[in-house]
Parts: C-alpha cells; structure tokens; sequence
C-alpha cells in the first residue's frame, strides 16, 4: 500500500517534471531564437530515462521506510507518536 502511493507519487510529480523541463526548454529556445538559430528538439530516450529514475527513486524512497517501520513492534512505535 505505501509503495503504491509512492509510485503514484513519484509518477505524477515526474510526469510535472518532465512537462515542465520541456516547456520551459521551448520558451528558451524560442527566447533565444532570434540571437542564435536553433530548433527545438528532445531526445525520447532522455525522457523514458526520466521517467524510470524518477519512478525508481520513488520506489526506493518508500520501501527503506517502510522496512524500518516493519522491524518495530506495534507499541514502540506508538509510543512515539
């Protein structure tokens, strides 16, 4: 359940990421357009990388917590809560 939250986490912020590393890449191609010619372009590998780094990190960053709190016993933990 916590490592579906956090892909579903991970997803949708990389998903962000992406999105917005593109459009802003267009505004400054299309911002410097008129000093240096240049096209806009994106390498489709470099977002399928994105995506996988971005999911993988998600994975990770939910189940090392997640076995940490599984090694506790129920009333320790609530004690600190």
């Amino acid at each position: 359940m916590i490592t579906a939250e956090a892909l579903l986490l991970a997803s949708v912020g990389t998903a962000f990421g992406i999105f917005s590393g593109m459009y802003l890449g267009y505004v400054i191609v299309k911002g410097l357009g008129s000093l240096f010619p240049m096209t806009y372009s994106f390498p489709l590998s470099g977002i399928l990388a994105g995506i996988a780094i971005g999911l993988l990190f998600g994975a990770l960053v939910a189940v090392i917590p997640a076995r940490q709190a599984a090694r506790l016993q129920v009333v320790e933990a609530l004690r600190y809560e």
